[in-house]
């Protein structure tokens, strides 16, 4: 009994009193009766000594052991939450592990769970694709002075802006763009309508920006990057590229047509970005980016490089300015980062390799698109430097030595140099729009008893024709007009998207909503039934001194306080990252339109 117990630790320190360490000892606390069936108090373990009331220090010297331990029970999220703004290696190592844990909210993913290197290369394919190969003809005459600027800061605030998803999501625990939304906008009891809308909302916004986008992956942009002078203007575009290097028959023009819609109807027919065909897809993808990008260098070095100098309009600096931030647009960054990590066993207690880093992979993607982007910057700069030598001097000059009877191969003619970049550019488009395909949301039709995908049923099989369709009109006014408004339309969607909605998400985060508990508990615990204490009267704290659970939530309230404002120090740097953002896209705004204003 517990009556028994206390009585002989009682007797056990009267006899040791006289030791060296006897007069340290505590007097210790009686227990009541049915101390095994004492109510925790608020859920936490019990505190059975407290030290002076009037310490204002939490570590004091006077609080015992038992009693610290309990404060710090609670403490143990210190390591996850107040560090959720570092970029320690640690960070994406042992702390992202829990957004598969039960704490994190995360609802069935758009995309299933990928490897690694499948993430790496959805990260990375969208800024190998429409923007970078208009970057040489959009961006022409354009002064290094502005080109470099513009690639490298977009290269920067794209990687700010993916940051800021990764931060948001796992401030919020939240793994999806509708939940981050709902959590900041409709969090309250009675807002289901509100929660419903949000999420519609965005699953419809996004259908609508994947499918213009890969209407433009499949028909082109180069009504808004090119004038257009003549009918025969060589531009860059997935099927339409390849019409005015092909012969002048409108049945081989159709069949061409027809077997590009295959190819991509195939690919979008896919399950997910998980399969193996759109994996493959995306490899090849990219490495016909990488062969289209060794015949621009080749073509710049032979002066066979598009000539913008021809046209009679005057270069827009602006133009190119805008087409390399839209290279950086990106999208998919949450079910990317949820899609990596719901495939890490939440149960491992190994540390995480860098690998599987989120971040690792985000930064690396950016890093490898910069390299590949950096030189057709100063290829625009002067796309046609003429050749130091002509073909025919260098045929003269190295005769064959070890066969003279085996002449040199001859160089490459400009039309042959144009004809592999048209075939190159629409290989890259044209195996890249499965993935804007497959991130359409799905839109189920209830009809009966079944449910029917509209989008593998009817929209991107209407993308399809209607954007391979387009390619066979002829360029007249309105077909130019309707690409135009497209693009437009496309272009500010996702230069928005990229670079304005992030920061909006922050501000309204974390300075219009009340910050989240680390240590206090985020919602109210339920009341304990009350227990006879020892002299058989009742407590409504299970036998406990109400002074005790007051001084419990006095040390936690103050330790939240701590780390609020060691989490405000951290956080302060994104704050200020993010009015910078947002005050360049309001200056970049408004200078481009006073240059349009002015022409």
């Amino acid at each position: 009994m517990a009556t028994t117990a206390t009585i002989a630790a009682v007797v056990a320190s009267n006899n040791n009193a006289n030791g060296p360490y006897g007069q340290r000892r505590p007097t210790p606390l009686p227990l009541a009766e049915d101390d095994d069936h004492l109510p925790r108090l608020n859920g936490r373990p019990r505190s059975l000594t407290v030290g002076s009331e009037d310490s204002d220090n939490e570590d004091s010297p006077e609080l015992s052991a038992i009693d610290s331990s309990a404060a710090l029970i609670l403490v143990h999220d210190d390591s996850h939450d107040s560090q959720q703004f570092g970029f320690s290696d640690e960070d994406d190592g042992d702390e992202d592990d829990d957004i598969v844990s039960p704490i994190f909210e995360i609802r069935r993913t758009t995309i299933p769970a990928l490897p690694p290197r499948t993430v790496f290369l959805y990260l990375l394919a969208p800024f190998l694709k429409f923007g970078a190969l208009n970057i040489l003809p959009a961006a022409d005459r354009l002064d290094l002075k502005f080109g470099l600027p513009a690639l490298f800061l977009s290269a920067v605030c794209t990687a700010f802006s993916r940051q800021i998803w990764y931060m948001l999501a796992r401030y919020l625990r939240k793994a999806e763009v509708p939940e981050v939304l709902c959590d900041t906008f409709a969090k309250a009891r009675g807002k289901e309508k509100q929660r419903n809308f949000i999420r519609l909302s965005v699953k419809v916004g996004t259908a609508v920006a994947s499918s213009l986008l890969a209407i433009l992956y499949l028909h082109g942009m180069s009504f808004i990057f090119y004038e257009l002078p003549v009918p025969d203007q060589r531009c860059l575009e997935s099927v339409r590229v390849l019409l005015p290097f092909l012969p002048t028959s409108n049945l081989l023009q159709l069949l061409i047509v027809v077997l590009c819609g295959f190819v991509v109807f195939f690919l979008s027919y896919a399950q997910s970005l998980s399969s193996k065909r759109v994996v493959f897809a995306s490899w090849l993808s990219i490495l016909a980016y990488l062969a289209w990008f060794i015949c621009a260098i080749y073509a710049h070095a032979k002066g066979f490089l598009f000539d913008g100098g021809s046209s009679s309009s005057p270069p827009s600096g602006w133009k190119g300015i805008f087409v390399i931030a839209f290279t950086f647009a990106t999208s998919s960054t949450l079910p990317l980062y949820a899609s990596l990590k719901s495939g890490i066993n939440p149960v491992t207690t190994a540390k995480t390799p860098r690998s599987r880093s989120f971040r690792f992979l985000s930064f690396a993607s950016i890093i490898c698109a910069t390299l590949f982007l950096l030189p057709l910057v100063i290829f625009a700069a002067r796309p046609n430097i003429p050749a130091a030598i002509s073909p025919r001097a260098i045929s003269l000059s190295n005769p064959s030595i070890l066969s003279p009877s085996l002449p040199l191969p001859k160089d490459p003619t400009p039309q042959s140099i144009q004809t592999a970049l048209a075939a190159l550019s629409a290989s890259v488009l044209l195996l890249g729009v499965a993935q804007p395909l497959l991130t359409i949301p799905t839109l189920p039709i209830r009809v009966v008893r079944t449910n029917i995908n509209l989008t593998r049923i009817v929209i991107a099989p209407a993308i399809i024709v209607f954007s391979l369709g387009l390619s066979l009109v002829s360029s007249s006014a309105f077909t130019a007009q309707f690409v135009y408004v497209l693009t437009a339309v496309v272009l500010a969607i996702s230069l928005v998207s990229t670079y304005v909605f992030p920061c909006v998400m922050h501000i309204c985060v974390h300075n219009f909503k009340r910050p989240l508990a680390i240590v206090m508990p985020r919602t109210p615990m339920l009341p304990t039934p009350a227990s006879p204490a020892v002299g058989g009267s009742g407590s409504g704290s299970g036998g406990l001194s109400p002074n005790v659970d007051n001084r419990t939530d006095e040390l936690l309230q103050r330790k939240e306080r701590a780390l609020q404002r060691k989490q405000f120090r951290k956080r302060i740097v994104w704050d200020l990252g993010v009015w910078v953002q947002l005050g360049l896209c309001a200056v970049g705004v408004v200078l481009a339109g006073a240059s349009l204003v002015q022409r």
